[in-house]
């Protein structure tokens, strides 16, 4: 009971924190809302790693390089996943950022992991829910009628945010070598080494007075979500911990039809569906 109230908990704090995201970012600027959730971000979990971890010692270096480029993804991830939020739905994005788990699958069986028919069931509704998702018109091309088979809005950020989400999941995968309080430590202060710069030399990381609390707050969420994600895999089992933590998507699109009055098309709630179960499945079977 605890791992599935860890799990959930985590999921929708992840969700919650997209929300918040969004609406920060759509009223500034993507990179300044990544600087703002990784200022919070470190601040609180850098002092706790160093108090109970300390340094890297030894061997426990190639944990820390490998951390440290999880961050360089981390980052790259993270400000792709707030672009496409900035243009398109809360529910459909945060559906096909959560295929992270599915390309990371895809790279565990690149290096080497056995595909069981289970497995490769499961990839292949992934990869249908995502075609679905990914297209705001469906079916044949008419140019009489002026229809055509276009895009979802934030479709492309949503991939490549996924895409880069799952080498921070493979990179954090061999880091075993350090603690995941230190890997997220390392990692989000790498991601701030470039966010900050980066913000300052385009513009400033100054948001409106209103939305400070809530960027920040969003960044607090963020880091809830990623310990509570770890206990719940504490608790174990993790068969359970991690198909209930994957439901940040299922989240998402909840809070995307009830408070942003999102109304996908048909086929697109087809797909959301065909994804979040696909997710599941590799949750359960990895």
């Amino acid at each position: 009971m605890l791992t599935i109230l860890a799990g959930l908990s985590s999921a929708f704090s992840y969700a919650l924190s997209d929300l918040i995201s969004q609406r920060v970012t759509r009223r500034t600027r993507p990179l300044s809302q990544v600087a703002w959730v990784l200022i919070t971000g470190v601040v609180i979990i850098l002092p706790v790693a160093l108090l109970v971890d300390g340094l890297p010692q030894g061997a426990e270096w190639r944990g820390a390089a490998l951390a440290a480029l999880g961050g360089v993804a981390y980052f790259g991830a993270f400000f792709c996943l707030l672009r496409g939020l900035q243009v398109g739905d809360l529910g459909l994005i945060s559906a096909l950022n959560s295929l992270m788990g599915a390309y990371a699958t895809v790279a565990f069986v690149l290096l080497g992991a056995p595909v069981t028919p289970a497995l490769g069931g499961a990839l292949a509704l992934c990869a249908f829910g995502a075609v679905l998702t990914s297209l705001e018109e469906w079916g044949r091309s008419d140019a009489a009628d002026g229809r055509r088979r276009r895009a979802t809005r934030g479709a492309a950020w949503a991939f490549a945010s996924g895409v880069l989400f799952a080498c921070v999941m493979v990179l954090y995968g061999n880091a075993g070598d350090i603690s995941w309080l230190s890997q997220t430590a390392i990692s989000r202060s790498v991601s701030l080494c470039i966010a900050l710069p980066a913000a300052l030399l385009t513009g400033g990381l100054a948001l409106p007075k209103g939305l400070r609390v809530e960027a920040a707050g969003a960044g607090a969420l963020e880091l809830c979500g990623l310990v509570l994600l770890t206990n719940a895999l504490a608790l174990g089992p993790s068969t359970v911990a991690s198909v209930t933590s994957t439901q940040f998507g299922t989240f998402a699109v909840i809070l995307g039809f009830v408070l942003l009055h999102e109304r996908p098309r048909r086929h697109q709630w087809v797909g959301l569906a065909c994804t979040i179960v696909g997710v599941s499945l590799l949750a359960a079977l990895v």
